[in-house]
């Protein structure tokens, strides 16, 4: 009856469970925008992972908080009318020990809610820091940020060192209070004339332990109890919270009309984490973090990132940001008011920040809705402008759940260029694509999302700005073939879009400034009337290689060849610093990238063990511990042993007093070593946890790129997060219970032989019945829980990654299936967990009856023994043999618990012995601060590949950059341009050959001094949730000053004394950053991006496509700032407008891995039949542009330097 009914209690919370994570996950699908502003997503994955478990592991004990009661008062009552009145001085300390215990919880329940709050920050750091970790390594930050979370994580561990405390105390009150209750019984009872005979001593202590067990059991249920209550009380916060408004209607009836929108529309407020909020008051200054982690000496070469003849006017004093209140205001879209007709095709265009894409998600209801309404006159699909890629194949990524049809895919994939790309795969379509796309290039992604829209057969279709990842001749192909003509030509079509060229083939154009729109109208309408639309065109018209005016003057045998160039679109695109590596993935031999989990078999070894305690201290606290476990049982033994004693009065000289001294002595020994025992053990696994977790952390954040290419964050943080609870909340309490029934155990039997040697007859053959059980239960339950947290790192991988595309879904009406799928993969990870429940089950009903065969064969012993043993003897023997089946099925059921949750440190541990990048045979040397002082670099026969088995990208290379020279590297996808930069910054180690920069082997440097002197530009910037001080300078290496003057110098704050009307003032140190920067425009994290390379001050710069997918106007203060502040650094472009490297020194031609052609950029044109000529011919530039360009440099150049 008992097993069957934790089987039911136990099955109840993993239903429940189950049905608070499927709550948790389908409202995050309908939450509103205010929302989520107050729940972000680290918020909500660990509601799924440690909240949901902490309510299933309290309802398989909450019975007792009801059962408790009732078997306090049957024993109570039981105890009066055995002891009378004399029961109720006993019970008193009872009554007295409750007050203490309420105060214990509280004290628990409080420093649970603090802990919370620390961990809610970890796991979002956590999550920021895995989704970012490319950009730490380029940028040298891992150091800096492994400290920011270790910090939180001590805060954590503190808190968690209280509540322990708090239950070790309860613990110790619940072992004291009933021999305390005992003693105090009996006294009154014999003061009171009583005769303390065996049978009433021993009938009592049975009583006493009646009442003992539920107070044995309270402070572990009231401790689960409140973790329960702060998880119940987050989830409960985030279930009610606000639902996402109907965002739209869908009347099919509009008659010719595809859009009718009108009305105000905002952004929630993003909110201020509290560390974010204390790290403000710290500016104005190098702050205390500027010595943690991060480059040591890399600072220290220029001290200083202000321009040399501006820092006598601003010194320290510039401070004309503040404007906290007016900054902290949400981005409004005011007058809305559109009418669409059904089959238009649609512009929206606008200079950066304006609220382009804001319009776009307005319509689909991601903003706030003021006032207005917005009604569609068909279905919807939209193309967001960062790309959601699932982890699945292609193919399912555009088919994206619709039915699946040949013809209709294959007309998808040719409109979207997308033949070729497919061609390169493994296994064609088939292939799987990486977590965030992570084996696509930009270009191939935003492809993807568009062939996803067009599939989709949707009568409206958003699409923002997905022309500007891919190159020009690409673009048009889409245009003409996708657009224009193909399967989107005939539906409702929103284009935002920078891309001048596609404007006049637009039906109508929406021009938005500062949240409004203020000019509409056709193409022709806009360019003879309007103001802010024709001033776009004519101030950045220029940078439009492709406008009709330059094409008009191009040769007839030119035109034709871009036109045959267009045709063959999606074959030369160029690549990103990672499509290089995605390039080299492609052609390994497996459809699937990601790795499978590592899952160990059989029982968990004792190197487990020996690597935990280690990190637990060492031996050191063994002996501690397992003294006190001595002390602590040898109390409790001689406690019942000197009960026999005293019944029996075998201790002549010793009063009545004095009996009852040593025994109330024995019983105060017991709680006290209690007390030391409990709390050690927590201590021990609370430094064991977080010496873990700081190694698992090192593993990962030093790993090399290609780990995070080959395994899906969902696993990583799955290790990081509900393996780290389970040892903090899980371990200490299980290895304590385990460790003190296993002695508990090893004192009833001594206890027993000492009085019946000759139960070795049935004893020993029991023994081994419980270790065959248990052995073979053994590696049954490690299984089940290694395939239980196998599949729960795919749950939280599906999870994580849905929520990062919520606008998708539910652009696309998605959420059914999505739901769906989650629910399918919930329903497999319960598999593995319902099993490990039914299965403890199994051994436990197995074990009690073992327990009351040695009951039995016990009884009949002392029944026949009764004559040769004293009856007190016996009594004390039976009594402690009542116990021992309980005492037996516990120590097995908790050693199996324990072998359980030795699996999350088998998973962790697996993470902290992660080899580490960087690590060569090659003697360190410190090139000293100063260094790189002139920016000199040269390859010697460099050969590469990015990963055992996959062929060398780079093959032999050889060549030179001179100091301070500007070289521009060119070449199609494959070529083996950015695995040049891999290796210039060693994210993958070299086959042969050797890197040097200023003479120095870059192999002799340590690879936080290597990467932090050197400055890079990526194409796709990554923002961290806080603020824009901690996202330029993390470290506060560098005053508030220096960085006013570096978002002075990116057009993010206006000059001083020099005022430029695409400058905008809508920033300041203190402007929040929302998870993923999510409240920043693509332009604008660009802007930020080329801010962290001002603030490195670096003598080599890279630019990883810097302007590949931000509109001309960004393009153009990129191109401006570029120019003017890094005249006197070498700069290594990766370029992908071709234009924006004509006033370079030289190029670099890379094909195949080797570089073909390296001249000036005149000398390769010249050359009709170079790589470079043709590459030209096919972006329409010609010798004119590229005269044009370099003349204009030359005039910018010497006004930087004046």
């Amino acid at each position: 009856m008992l097993n069957h009914h934790n089987q039911l209690t136990m099955g109840a919370g993993a239903y429940i469970r189950s049905g608070l994570i499927g709550s948790i996950f389908r409202k995050s699908l309908r939450i509103s925008g205010r929302g989520r502003a107050a729940h972000n997503v680290g918020q909500i994955t660990t509601m799924i992972s440690s909240d949901t478990t902490r309510l299933d592991r309290f309802l398989g004990f909450a019975h007792i908080i009801w059962v408790a009661p009732i078997q306090l008062a049957i024993g109570i009552g039981l105890l009066i009318g055995n002891l009378g009145y004399s029961a109720l001085v006993g019970l008193g300390v009872l009554v007295i020990g409750f007050p203490i215990q309420i105060v214990l919880v509280k004290i628990m329940f409080t420093q649970r809610t603090k802990g919370v709050k620390f961990t809610d920050r970890r796991v979002r750091l956590t999550t920021e820091v895995l989704q970012g970790i490319r950009l730490l390594k380029y940028f040298a930050w891992e150091g800096f940020y492994m400290d920011e979370i270790t910090g939180l994580r001590r805060k954590e561990i503190k808190t968690l060192k209280v509540m322990a405390l708090a239950r070790a105390s309860m613990i110790s009150m619940m072992t004291l209070i009933p021999i305390l209750a005992s003693v105090l019984s009996f006294i009154t009872y014999a003061l009171t004339d009583h005769d303390l005979n065996v049978a009433t001593i021993f009938s009592s202590l049975q009583l006493f332990n009646i009442i003992r067990m539920p107070l044995v059991f309270l402070p572990f249920v009231l401790s689960a109890l409140s973790d329960a209550m702060v998880a119940l009380r987050r989830i409960g916060t985030f279930l009610t919270a606000e639902d996402m408004p109907k965002p739209y209607d869908i009347k099919d009836e509009l008659k010719g009309i595809a859009i009718d929108a009108e009305g105000d529309f905002t952004w929630e407020t993003v909110m201020a984490s509290k560390d974010d909020k204390s790290k403000k008051s710290k500016h104005g200054g190098k702050g205390d973090s500027a010595q943690k982690g991060g480059s040591k000496n890399g600072s220290k070469r220029n001290s200083s990132v202000l321009p040399q003849h501006n820092l006598s006017e601003k010194g320290e004093k510039a401070e004309p940001e503040k404007k906290e209140v007016e900054e902290e205001k949400p981005f409004h879209l005011k007058n809305l008011k559109m009418t669409v007709p059904k089959g238009s095709f649609i512009g929206i265009v606008g200079r950066v920040g304006s609220g382009k894409s804001s319009l776009l998600q307005a319509l689909l209801g991601e903003m706030r809705k003021l006032k207005g309404n917005v009604v569609f006159g068909g279905s919807i699909a939209y193309a967001p402008q960062t790309s959601w890629i699932k982890n699945a194949t292609l193919r399912q990524n555009v088919l994206f759940g619709q039915d699946d049809d040949e013809e209709r895919f294959q007309a998808v994939v040719k409109a979207c260029c997308l033949e070729h790309d497919i061609e390169m795969l493994p296994h064609g379509e088939k292939t799987e694509i990486g977590e965030k796309g992570i084996n696509l290039s930009g270009g191939q992604k935003a492809r993807v999302s568009l062939a996803r829209a067009a599939y989709s057969n949707s009568d409206i279709v958003l699409l923002d700005d997905p022309l500007s990842a891919v190159d020009a001749y690409v673009g048009k192909a889409i245009l003409e073939n996708c657009l224009l003509n193909g399967p989107l030509a005939d539906k409702t079509r929103i284009l935002v879009t920078h891309s001048l060229h596609v404007l006049d083939k637009l039906d109508y154009i929406y021009v938005m400034d500062n949240g409004e729109i203020v000019e509409e109208g056709t193409y022709d309408d806009l360019m003879s009337s309007s103001v802010i639309f024709s001033r776009i065109i004519e101030e950045y018209g220029n940078a439009d290689s492709d406008s009709e005016d330059e094409e008009q003057h191009k040769a007839s045998d030119a035109r034709k060849l871009s036109r045959r160039n267009a045709s063959k679109a999606g074959k030369a695109e160029s690549d990103s610093l990672e499509d290089e590596k995605a390039v080299a993935l492609k052609k390994d031999s497996g459809a699937t990238l990601m790795q499978e989990e590592e899952r160990a078999t059989g029982a968990v070894t004792s190197t487990i063990y020996k690597n935990y305690m280690k990190y637990a201290g060492g031996l050191y606290w063994a002996p501690w511990v397992l003294g006190l476990l001595v002390i602590v049982q040898g109390a409790s033994v001689g406690n019942a042993l000197f009960l026999g004693f005293w019944t029996a009065e075998s201790l002549p000289g010793f009063s009545q007093g004095e009996y009852m001294a040593v025994y109330a002595g024995l019983g105060v020994a017991q709680a006290l070593f209690s007390w030391f025992l409990n709390f050690s053990f927590a201590f021990a696994c609370l430094s064991a946890s977080l010496n873990l977790f700081r190694g698992a952390l090192s593993g990962v954040m030093g790993s090399p790129v290609s780990f995070f290419d080959t395994t899906p964050m969902g696993r990583i943080f799955s290790r990081l997060s509900k393996d780290q609870d389970t040892l903090d909340t899980e371990m200490s309490m299980v290895m304590f219970q385990f460790s003190n029934t296993f002695f508990n155990v090893l004192g009833t039997v001594a206890l027993v032989f000492y009085t019946f040697p000759y139960l070795g007859i049935i004893f020993v053959p029991l023994v081994l019945l419980y270790q065959l059980v248990s052995m073979y239960y053994r590696r049954t339950s490690v299984e089940t829980k290694r395939w239980d947290s196998l599949l729960r790192s795919i749950l939280y991988a599906s999870y994580s990654e849905s929520l990062t595309g919520l606008s998708t879904i539910r652009a696309y009406r998605d959420q059914a299936r999505s739901i769906s799928d989650a629910e399918h993969g919930l329903d497999l990870q319960n598999r593995a967990y319902y099993m490990t429940i039914t299965i403890q089950r199994w051994l436990s009903t197995r074990l009690d009856l073992f327990g009351n065969i040695l009951i039995l064969g016990i009884a009949l012993f002392a029944a026949g023994f009764r004559t040769s043993v004293s009856p007190s003897k016996i009594g004390v023997v039976l009594s402690y043999t009542l116990s021992i089946t309980q005492f037996f099925s516990d120590m097995v059921a908790q050693f199996a618990q324990n072998e359980q949750n030795m699996n999350a440190v088998e998973r962790v541990l697996h993470y902290a012995e992660l080899p580490h990048e960087g690590q060569v045979d090659t003697p360190k040397q410190d090139p000293g601060p100063q260094w790189p002082q002139k920016g000199a670099i040269e390859f010697k026969d460099v050969e590469m590949s990015y990963r055992e088995g996959l062929p060398l990208v780079l093959k032999g290379i050889s060549f030179d950059i001179r100091p301070g020279e500007k070289v521009g590297i060119v070449g199609r996808t494959g070529a083996g341009k950015s695995s040049l930069l891999q290796a210039l910054f060693r994210m993958v180690e070299l086959q042969s050959g050797k890197v040097e920069i200023d003479g120095v082997d870059i192999r002799t440097l340590e690879l936080e001094t290597l990467r932090s002197r050197l400055a890079l530009v990526p194409q796709d910037s990554v923002l961290f949730l806080g603020t824009l001080r901690d996202n330029l300078d993390p470290q506060r290496l560098r005053t508030d000053a220096e960085l006013i003057s570096v978002l002075q110098r990116a057009w993010l704050l206006p000059r001083d004394g020099k005022p430029d009307p695409v400058a905008e003032a809508k920033f300041s140190l203190d402007s929040n950053v929302g998870d993923d920067g999510s409240n920043f425009s693509a332009g604008e994290k660009q802007l930020l991006a080329l801010c962290r390379a001002l603030v490195k001050n670096s003598r080599v710069i890279i630019l990883d496509e810097a302007t590949s997918s931000v509109d001309v106007e960004t393009d153009a203060k990129l191109q401006r700032t570029i120019q003017t502040e890094f005249v006197n650094s070498t700069l290594i472009c990766i370029a992908h407008r071709l234009n924006t490297i004509a006033y370079y020194d030289r190029v670099m031609v890379m094909n195949e891995g080797r570089v073909a052609e390296f001249d000036t950029v005149l000398n390769l044109f010249d050359k009709e039949d170079s790589i470079f000529r043709s590459l030209c011919d096919e972006a329409n530039l010609q010798r004119v542009d590229i005269v044009r360009i370099r003349s204009e440099h030359n005039e910018i150049v010497p006004v930087a330097g004046s």
